[in-house]
């Protein structure tokens, strides 16, 4: 289960918490100090729906609970990082964690991976190109090209311009490439955006590598807060909140291989060869 399923999962157990055990504990998820203390996260675990400003709303998701007499929203701020430190508050709580889903996926991608080792052996070449490069490529496609934004190498000079010429993350005046804050892929679901592209050095560039500017960059929160004010400052949005995407974008990612797997047995089927390199058919 992916840390935000995790932590959606068990929202309304913590909220139960609040208002049947103890009903201080909402006051301490509203502030910060205690989130980042708790959870090592960067924004509050929850915020009083009024409270939230509008900078900063696509840092928490939509549902509105009401705890103790007050609407809140909690962050959707949660990093793999955050992972061990949420499990140790939920058995501080007292909290029945819920992992069926988790042993679930565990046995499902087991078995997944079994009936590809077995696919893979049937037709194994060395050095072969994967199919999985086509299916990211795709994938990597389809985010670059989402509406009709267009910019020019001058909007990407005045986004060095706008850290100073300086590398986003380390703030070092080197030779700066274009860098996405948040990784083209199927599960960081980064876009081609003006708002997603920042400076970076070719050190922090190769150590970032897929992980989000937020994971990267971790206790460094004003680095953090200037590339979010960026994003801002572009109007970008990020998609990572959306599971419609995501669920778009995985039957993007199963077809291709489909695809794949379709022409090759048409093409197996008009030429026929044998699959034993070593065969004589010579009588």
């Amino acid at each position: 289960m992916k840390i935000g399923q995790f932590v959606k999962a068990h929202i309304r157990e913590i909220f139960s918490y609040c208002d049947s055990v103890d009903h201080k504990e909402i006051n301490a998820l509203l502030d910060l100090a205690y989130s980042k203390r708790t959870f090592g996260t960067n924004f509050p675990f929850c915020a009083a729906v009024e409270d939230i400003e509008k900078t900063v709303a696509k840092r928490y998701w939509v549902d509105v609970y009401l705890v103790r007499g007050k609407r809140v929203r909690v962050t959707s701020q949660w990093f793999e990082s955050n992972r061990p430190l949420f499990v140790q508050y939920l058995k501080s709580k007292t909290i029945e964690i819920k992992s069926s889903i988790d042993n679930h996926n565990q046995t499902s991608n087991e078995s997944n991976s079994s009936r590809k080792i077995s696919t893979d052996r049937l037709n194994s070449r060395y050095r072969g190109n994967a199919i999985g490069n086509a299916q990211n490529l795709f994938v990597r496609n389809i985010l670059s090209r989402l509406g009709n934004e267009s910019f020019s190498q001058k909007d990407w000079e005045e986004t060095k311009d706008y850290f100073l010429r300086r590398c986003a993350y380390c703030n070092a005046e080197a030779d700066l490439l274009i860098e996405h804050a948040i990784p083209i892929n199927k599960e960081k679901l980064g876009e081609h955006r003006l708002g997603n592209l920042v400076p970076s050095c070719k050190f922090c560039n190769s150590k970032k590598g897929a992980l989000d500017f937020r994971e990267f960059l971790e206790n460094d929160l004003e680095s953090i807060q200037k590339i979010e004010a960026y994003m801002d400052s572009r109007n970008y949005v990020p998609l990572e909140d959306s599971e419609q995407m995501r669920m778009i974008l995985d039957m993007a990612h199963k077809e291709v291989a489909f695809l794949a797997e379709r022409y090759i047995r048409i093409i197996n089927e008009l030429f026929p060869q044998s699959s034993d390199p070593d065969s004589d058919d010579t009588q």
